[in-house]
């Protein structure tokens, strides 16, 4: 979202993502996956490391990688139960950082599975879309 968009522009943003829960919770998602460990001074644990810091093997990172984004999303998305991460093979790009993220959104009490994909960018975000499929 550009920082200029006006109040009216941003408020109708707001209206569908509540409208559509599962936009909602992948629009979170995007920002905190994005969020870098320590910048969030009020929660020091709130966050994920720069993956391209790790000084671990490619397989050790990933496997940590994968596991952090698990633990960072069941303890800061509420709205998804029994997280799992799986990373996606990257066969265009065999150094991009790809994975898909299997949940169950509780909505009214009830649990409905929900697929989510999510990729590195270039500029170190990481973008979030639901998975059609």
């Amino acid at each position: 979202m550009s920082p200029h968009n006006s109040l009216f522009e941003r408020l109708e943003r707001d209206a569908s993502t509540r409208a559509c829960p599962v936009a909602s919770v992948a629009a979170h998602l995007g920002r905190m996956l994005s969020t870098r460990a320590g910048s969030v001074q009020a929660l020091p644990d709130y966050g994920l490391p720069d993956f391209n810091d790790m000084q671990l093997s490619l397989h050790e990172s990933l496997t940590q990688s994968r596991l952090l984004i698990e633990r960072f999303i069941q303890a800061y998305e509420p709205r998804l139960a029994n997280v799992r991460v799986r990373l996606l093979p990257a066969a265009s790009e065999p150094l991009a950082l790809a994975f898909a993220i299997d949940a169950g959104l509780v909505i009214d009490g009830t649990t409905q599975p929900v697929v989510f994909q999510a990729r590195l960018t270039d500029a170190g975000q990481i973008k979030v879309c639901v998975d059609d499929h």
